[in-house]
């Protein structure tokens, strides 16, 4: 799989801005519209849902349940609730510490060649939030313990303008994803 689509599938499938994302500017402030949940359906594949500014996409849990951080001995569906409610309050400290001017990357797709990113820039109050990829595998890295990477992922590139939202917002709309 690449950032360009090849490979991808098809509900995630852009076209890359190019811009770093210090240059993406959100297009209105809102209420944040985000969750990653997993709707267990027995593959692995596609059963990781992440809904973004009114856009979804459907990743595989896969790395999560092979996740050699956290329960090494089990691959189920209990496994991945597990990892994920991890990374989940890896993205809360994250998002809870990220001061006026910083940037901070979280992870939610894990794949052979890359991996999605929500890439958060806070100015003020205001955080404006944008998706795209980085070169990083996603057998390169614990979901139960990617934090050292949220400051910048290698390769990462944005696709498509951010959404502004309010710092306090994009926080409790990750806290209300962990259960």
């Amino acid at each position: 799989m690449d950032r360009q689509g090849k490979g991808l599938p098809r509900d995630v499938r852009t076209v890359s801005t190019g811009r770093p994302p210090e240059q993406l500017k959100g297009t209105e402030i809102r209420q944040m519209d985000l969750s990653l949940q997993f709707e267990d359906n027995d593959t692995g594949h596609r059963d990781l849902v992440l809904q973004f500014a009114g856009r979804q996409w459907r990743c595989d849990s896969y790395y999560l349940a092979i996740d050699w951080g956290m329960l090494p001995d089990q691959e189920d569906a209990d496994k991945v609730r597990a990892v994920l409610r991890q990374l989940l309050e890896q993205w809360l400290a994250a998002v809870e510490q990220l001061p006026d001017g910083g940037t901070v990357y979280l992870p939610y797709d894990f794949s052979d060649q890359c991996t999605g990113w929500l890439c958060c820039c806070r100015s003020g109050d205001e955080v404006d939030v944008s998706w795209g990829w980085a070169d990083v595998e996603g057998y390169a890295l614990s979901p139960s313990a990617a934090g050292d990477l949220f400051e910048r992922p290698s390769g990462f590139q944005a696709d498509g303008a951010g959404v502004k939202t309010s710092a306090a917002e994009l926080v409790q709309a990750v806290r209300a994803m962990i259960v």
